[in-house]
C-alpha cells in the first residue's frame, strides 16, 4: 500500500503524491521501462544510469492533464543510433497506448 494525498490548496496535507504526480509518474516509468527492457532483449545491452524526467500541463473544459513532456537521459550514450529504436518502442508502452486509444471506464461505489 502507499499514501496518496492532494497538496493543501486543496485540503490535503502533501504527505505522499497527488494523483496527477502518480499519473505522469506511470507514464514516464513505463516508457522508461520498455525502452530498457528492449535494449536488453533486442540488442543485449544492459542500460544504466537511466533517468527519467516527466512534466505536464493541466487543462481546462473539462479539467484534466492535457501535455505530458517526458525526457529520458543517459540513453543515447549507450545505444548510438539504436536510440531512435528506443524511442519508438517506449511510446508504445501500455500506459502511452492506454492514454492515446481510451479505454473503457467504470466505477463502482459501495
Amino acid at each position: 500500500s502507499f499514501v496518496v494525498d492532494l497538496k493543501e490548496n486543496f485540503g490535503g496535507e502533501e504527505s505522499g503524491p497527488n494523483p496527477s504526480e502518480l499519473t505522469a509518474a506511470a507514464l514516464a516509468s513505463c516508457e522508461a521501462l520498455t525502452g530498457i527492457v528492449w535494449a536488453a532483449r533486442r540488442h543485449m545491452i544492459e542500460l544504466r544510469d537511466i533517468e527519467a524526467e516527466v512534466s505536464w500541463e493541466y487543462g481546462e473544459k473539462p479539467e484534466r492533464i492535457s501535455k505530458f513532456d517526458v525526457i529520458i537521459r543517459n540513453v543515447y550514450c549507450q545505444l548510438g543510433e539504436k536510440t531512435k529504436g528506443f524511442a519508438a518502442i517506449a511510446k508504445g508502452c501500455t500506459v502511452s497506448r492506454t492514454f492515446k486509444i481510451q479505454p473503457e471506464l467504470s466505477l463502482k461505489v459501495e
